[in-house]
């Protein structure tokens, strides 16, 4: 599997619901990749030459929240760059660039 190699920058956060699938993209147009079970139901996608991550999807990830949050939280899908950036994880992740 892909190694601590370079942080990526995040490029999309989507949300399947009818999936249930939350997928981090780290590259703007699909990638050969190789995927591979990096922990229950968290699949890595990454380029076998490079072992860059490509993508990473969390399976079941409204039944994740809500065995750690509780039935208590809620969240709705929304793309809002300038709220992910302010997020402290994200502007770690581009520092590292």
């Amino acid at each position: 599997m892909a190694g601590n190699g370079d942080l990526r920058e995040l490029i999309a956060v989507r949300y399947d619901r009818e999936g249930d699938i939350l997928t981090f993209s780290f590259t703007r147009k699909s990638q050969p990749a190789v995927a591979e079970e990096a922990a229950d139901e968290i699949w890595v996608r990454y380029q076998t030459d490079t072992r860059r991550v490509v993508t990473v999807d969390i399976l079941n990830f409204s039944a994740r929240v809500h065995a750690t949050f509780g039935s208590q939280l809620t969240y709705v899908e929304r793309a809002d760059p300038q709220r992910l950036e302010a997020l402290e994880i994200f502007g770690m992740l581009q520092a590292r660039d």
